[in-house]
């Protein structure tokens, strides 16, 4: 069955974003998740449904909060996939041997939208909506001071048997929004009623608020550090 051209085009970002493969992080303790790709739709019974699902992040679709969180970093800086780091250098175990750290650089791009900055701001713009908007349903993740973007999801789970076992609840988010510095990603497995809006949301808040008390803390001991000592 042909896949269209709406579905070519969802392969190509699915590519683009590097869904369905593993991040890279060098312990491997992490699923590459699940992303169709053109030949495995065209070897299938796919219809126009499965498509519609897929665009929703429903159906054949499975992502881990890492890959989620690169995405929105690439929506937020300007359309690099950049490749994620857990720690910044890992020191010998002992200090003496004489061994050197090992060092992850950061910022290193694993790929680029080639997106046009125009149609980057209107995502931006709608994720601020989400947050800022009467009704979006992400106005709880609000700090003062703070311009948060974020999306909110919801994903029903459902067994071999098509039995419905739990749900997924999902915030992605970016802030600040004028000069974007930090990606936050909550996601819940839970097998009570809720969505993103009631289980996420305040989780978010709580690190953007946290963000925001360290932010204050360092200005205020950076501020200490460059004053100049008074004369007795």
């Amino acid at each position: 069955m042909g896949c269209g051209r709406a579905l070519k085009t969802l392969s190509a970002w699915g590519k683009k974003f590097h869904l369905g493969e593993r991040t890279g992080l060098l312990t491997r303790q992490e699923t590459k998740g699940v992303f169709p790709s053109l030949a495995e739709v065209e070897s299938s019974g796919w219809h126009d449904g499965d498509t519609a699902n897929l665009c929703i992040g429903q159906g054949d679709i499975s992502v881990t909060p890492l890959q989620i969180a690169v995405m929105i970093s690439a929506m937020a800086n300007g359309g690099k996939v950049l490749e994620p780091r857990l720690v910044g250098r890992i020191e010998p175990q002992d200090p003496a041997s004489g061994e050197v750290p090992t060092v992850f650089p950061s910022g290193i791009v694993r790929d680029t939208l080639g997106v046009h900055p125009r149609s980057l701001k209107i995502l931006q713009d709608a994720m601020l909506a989400e947050t800022e908007d009467p009704e979006g349903t992400g106005r709880g993740a609000v700090v003062p001071g703070l311009r948060v973007c974020g999306k909110t999801g919801t994903a029903q789970v459902k067994n071999e048997q098509g039995q419905s076992t739990g749900w997924h609840y999902w915030f992605a988010s970016f802030a600040p929004y004028e000069n974007p510095r930090y990606t936050v990603v909550v996601m819940v497995q839970s097998e009570n009623r809720g969505s993103g809006t009631i289980v996420c949301v305040p989780i978010a808040h709580d690190i953007y608020e946290a963000i925001m008390k360290s932010e204050k803390s360092n200005t205020v001991a950076l501020a200490a550090l460059q004053r100049p000592e008074q004369a007795n």
